[in-house]
């Protein structure tokens, strides 16, 4: 019991703990709280996640009644937009990106061979968990994404789809 507690308090009083909280506080602070009101547009009755995070949120656009989840991160670039329709729930620990990102940490303004392109989510979409949405995907209305997925290319509307790379796996009424 006092080994565990002793533990603890090196820990707390530790550089690393107290680096790494700042470090968390600041991405809080500059990812969510001051993106939030910077996002292009938001409509009513949409809920953000405080551990979501949004970067150039003035182009990234959620429609009303969309639920923006637990680690979300929606990475719109200088260039791109990221669009949601109404009513687009995503789940936890979804990426969806607009830009390409750097070749290096020494050259974080060049891009690698990524491509940079807008995202549009349609009306009535369901995004599952660990999901993953690629530059330039435009995705139809009433989807279900499955847990998972990483959606490469354009979906239609009324279909459900899932994997690496998603496919339609069912067609939905």
């Amino acid at each position: 019991m006092f080994r565990h507690l002793f533990q603890l308090i090196r820990i707390l009083f530790s550089v690393v703990f107290w680096r790494q909280s700042v470090k968390k506080f600041r991405f809080f602070v500059h990812d969510n709280v001051l993106a939030i009101p910077r996002l292009a547009a938001m409509g009513s009755g949409t809920t953000i996640s405080p551990s979501a995070a949004f970067a150039y949120p003035e182009n990234i656009s959620l429609g009303a009644n969309c639920l923006i989840n637990h680690n979300n991160r929606l990475y719109a670039g200088p260039e791109s937009k990221i669009v949601l329709s109404d009513d687009v729930m995503v789940g936890p620990d979804v990426f969806i990106t607009a830009d390409s990102f750097s070749a290096s940490m020494n050259d974080s303004i060049g891009t690698h061979s990524g491509k940079t392109a807008d995202v549009f989510i349609g009306k009535n979409v369901r995004v599952g968990a660990h999901s993953i949405i690629l530059p330039g995907v435009e995705i139809g209305s009433n989807v279900a994404i499955g847990a998972g997925s990483v959606v490469t290319r354009d979906v239609p509307d009324n279909v459900m789809v899932a994997g690496n790379p998603a496919r339609v796996v069912k067609t939905l009424s």
